[in-house]
């Protein structure tokens, strides 16, 4: 009995923890490079990179302990995106309107949040709000300079792997014509 309470308390503080990791930034390792990133936490640093050099159809990343990847679903088609967490979280991105990279429905199959720009084309800034689940806006630090990004966290019940999912498709939006030929 003992060892069942201490392994459903222990359960639970680490689900308390990955949903409380709070988001504050994101920017790019090198300043000519978009294929590696690091991210800031309240509590750290983490990172976000390729997974084949020159390949920005498969990523991954690691906060703390926590790892996920991010890929293309189908190869050719930049429209639907596949977030899977070392949790067995797995989340899919789609575009809520055929060929049209701004507007993303993000789901969970429990959960879905819808992300866009602040400002139609402007693709500096990008907002997820959501009456019960909360808000998670990305801006640039400066105008027109996608290397470096403040992230403003205030979502509520969302794992990292969710939040990862958004900041993703902002920054890999944002930062397409930069990308080398697929």
């Amino acid at each position: 009995m003992t060892k069942q309470f201490i392994l459903v308390t222990a359960v639970f503080f680490f689900s308390v923890q990955m949903l409380a990791q709070q988001l504050t930034g994101i920017g790019t390792v090198w300043n000519d490079n978009f294929s590696e990133w690091t991210i800031y936490t309240e509590e750290g640093e983490g990172e976000l990179e390729v997974r084949w050099r020159n390949d920005f159809s498969e990523w991954d990343y690691y906060i703390d302990d926590v790892h996920g990847s991010v890929r293309l679903k189908w190869k050719n088609d930049p429209s639907e995106w596949e977030i899977r967490g070392d949790n067995g979280d797995l989340i899919t991105a789609r575009t809520r309107y055929p060929r049209d990279l701004r507007e993303w429905r993000i789901t969970n199959n429990t959960r879905a949040v819808n992300l866009k720009p602040v400002w139609g084309n402007n693709m500096n800034e990008w907002k997820m709000t959501h009456a019960a689940h909360g808000t998670l806006y990305l801006y640039t630090n400066w105008e027109n300079d996608v290397r470096e990004w403040t992230i403003v966290d205030d979502t509520k019940d969302m794992s990292i792997h969710q939040k990862m999912s958004m900041v993703f498709l902002a920054i890999y939006h944002s930062t397409l014509p930069y990308h080398p030929r697929r």
